[in-house]
């Protein structure tokens, strides 16, 4: 499987890529694990994981952002292209 748009190893559970993924009601943008579903709200906060929340605690409706999206929230500089 390949992750477009990861940016991290996930530091809390070590199983899964963080990605960056969007709420399609809101068009917000934040980073979530695939694997725990930990979530934070900017790529630079994924090493605190005391402030980690997690997808249950919202009522999201997560969808995949446009490479579009993602550059204009200046998150391109992120992903890691490996």
């Amino acid at each position: 499987m390949w992750y477009k748009n990861k940016v991290a190893w996930c530091p809390i559970c070590n199983q899964g890529w963080v990605e960056i993924f969007k709420d399609k009601k809101t068009n917000i943008l934040f980073v979530c694990c695939d694997e725990c579903e930990s979530l934070w709200e900017h790529p630079d906060l994924i090493k605190e994981v005391g402030i980690a929340t997690s997808t249950f605690d919202f009522d999201y409706e997560i969808v995949v952002p446009s490479e579009e999206e993602i550059k204009n929230r200046g998150w391109d500089k992120y992903i890691i292209n490996d």
